[in-house]
């Protein structure tokens, strides 16, 4: 008697998680169109390997299209280029709309909540792909020039796989058709200090305390550090200042000592709150090319996203 339960329990589990879990790729692969999420994604659903900076979201100063994204300029217009991708052995042509949003630069951007809406273009995208340009206008990009951007593709003939959340950085690994970018370049001269932005936030309506991950694959010739600001401070300070790879340098900063891997845990924030901190890099010589990573994740280690600072990248048009 106590098997038979059993037994069937287990089969109710088995197909609640068969309904709620849909087979990856809702469109069949001759229609299926993708924005890469990284240079390895081949559209699967969900993707592998990062999430917030994908390399098929360009943003540029002029409408002719440039080889490396920049930071956009506050004040006058953008130019934000989308490469809307097919799958090997697509059939015709796939009509729909690709939307384009921003938000400030960080992660924990709930969506839809957290996004604000550029411009919408609609296109029809051949079994080769395309590129598509949509014009930032000026008086939609504030200061400072340090944004996320989000690409949306809506098509009745290529549906979202799974249902969209209020976690951007889920629905963007889980959906072939949604890709966001977060990247900032950063320019460092030698005893002249660079500040930078990024957004901690929290997506969900309860309280819930993150964590922040910062990890540099080619270290920083110098010294970063992170400041809180008063208010996220005082929390942090709260909950115990737990963390790895740092060292407090004054009430509201912490220094990145371990540049494999640092972490401050027990950040409280409310409710789809988001609150900005900095990031500071200063150097006494001219340091080589670096790459830092800043992500948040949950209590739960769940990913609510990140942004990459390029430092002393050679920007080439």
């Amino acid at each position: 008697m106590v098997k038979a339960k059993l037994a069937t329990v287990l089969a109710v589990l088995l197909a609640m998680v068969t309904l709620a879990a849909p087979a990856a790729n809702a469109t069949p692969y001759y229609r299926d169109v993708f924005i890469r999420d990284n240079t390895s994604d081949v559209g699967s659903e969900p993707s592998g390997g990062s999430i917030y900076y994908s390399p098929d979201i360009k943003v540029c100063w002029t409408p002719a299209p440039c080889l490396v994204s920049k930071n956009p300029r506050v004040g006058m217009d953008n130019y934000v280029f989308v490469t809307l991708r097919r799958k090997p052995g697509g059939i015709g042509s796939v009509d729909g709309h690709l939307h384009l949003y921003r938000s400030s630069l960080g992660g924990g951007t709930a969506w839809p909540a957290g996004w604000t809406y550029i411009d919408t273009a609609t296109t029809s995208v051949p079994t080769g792909g395309t590129t598509v340009m949509i014009t930032w206008p000026w008086w939609n990009v504030p200061g400072p020039g340090h944004f996320c951007l989000l690409a949306r593709w809506a098509s009745g003939a290529d549906p979202m796989t799974f249902a969209e959340g209020v976690n951007t950085q889920q629905n963007a690994q889980r959906n072939n058709n949604i890709a966001w970018r977060n990247v900032d370049s950063v320019r460092v001269f030698p005893f002249k200090a660079v500040q930078v932005p990024y957004t901690i936030g929290n997506p969900e309506r309860a309280d819930s305390r993150q964590s922040l991950i910062i990890e540099q694959p080619r270290p920083f010739a110098g010294v970063v550090t992170l400041d809180l600001g008063q208010e996220l401070a005082a929390r942090w300070k709260a909950s115990g200042q737990r963390g790895v790879g740092v060292k407090q340098v004054s009430e509201t900063k912490v220094q990145i000592v371990d540049p494999k891997f640092a972490r401050l845990d027990g950040l409280t924030l409310k409710g789809e709150e988001r609150i900005e901190t900095a990031l500071t890099f200063e150097t006494e010589k001219e340091a080589e090319p670096a790459e830092l990573h800043v992500r948040q994740v949950d209590a739960q280690g769940v990913d609510l996203g990140g942004a990459q600072y390029l430092v002393n990248e050679i920007e080439k048009d």
